[in-house]
């Protein structure tokens, strides 16, 4: 009798260590091997097929970015979207683990951190927490420019290399420093371009 009760806990444990390896063994396709080939339609049809990223036409990700995320289903159900004409640059993190929305021609330099998740540092248990991160059109994000959970990047705005950007950052507003603190503003003409330059031939 005793056996025949453990039976279902057995398959469900058997079940979630399967689906545990499974995701550990697709995050490391993504981030050691799909993201050092030098081909964008091979890595854009990964990211978009295997883990439900939406990407918008004429955008690139470029070699070595690594993405965060518990498995293709959540990243799926969270939601992750990249407008179209936008750059992701060499190096970067994307913390899909939390929704994130990137408008169009936006243009993220290298080693930046997009980031979604945290641990709430005044709660017992040292839990995770996540939140959406907001980036909309024309935004550019300066090279390991940090980006943390819950910030919202308006139209047009700059922030700076090395900055650590939180909360909201008003339209055409120029932040730098950590954190991020306003240091100028951008002119509504500056935006007025498309980033369709042809994509470099092994980035």
């Amino acid at each position: 009798m005793r056996i025949e009760e453990d039976v279902p806990e057995q398959g469900a444990a058997r079940t979630v260590g399967i689906n545990s390896f499974a995701v550990r063994v697709l995050n490391y396709l993504t981030n050691h091997v799909i993201n050092r080939v030098p081909s964008y339609r091979l890595r854009h049809g990964w990211y978009r097929w295997i883990l439900g990223i939406d990407i918008g036409d004429h955008s690139g990700i470029h070699l070595g970015c690594y993405v965060w995320f518990y498995g293709p289903h959540q990243t799926r159900r969270t939601g992750v979207h990249i407008g179209a004409y936008s750059r992701i640059n060499r190096d970067c993190c994307l913390d899909a683990r939390g929704p994130i929305h990137i408008g169009d021609n936006v243009s993220v330099s290298p080693e930046v951190a997009i980031l979604t998740t945290h641990h709430r540092l005044d709660s017992p248990g040292f839990p995770l927490e996540s939140r959406g991160v907001v980036i909309e059109d024309h935004v550019w994000i300066g090279m390991r420019a940090t980006i943390l959970p819950g910030t919202i990047i308006r139209r047009g705005a700059v922030v700076a290399a090395g900055a650590v950007a939180r909360g909201e950052i008003p339209p055409l507003t120029v932040v730098a420093g950590v954190p991020a603190r306003p240091v100028g503003t951008r002119s509504p003409e500056a935006l007025d371009y498309v980033l369709d330059g042809p994509f470099p031939l092994f980035e």
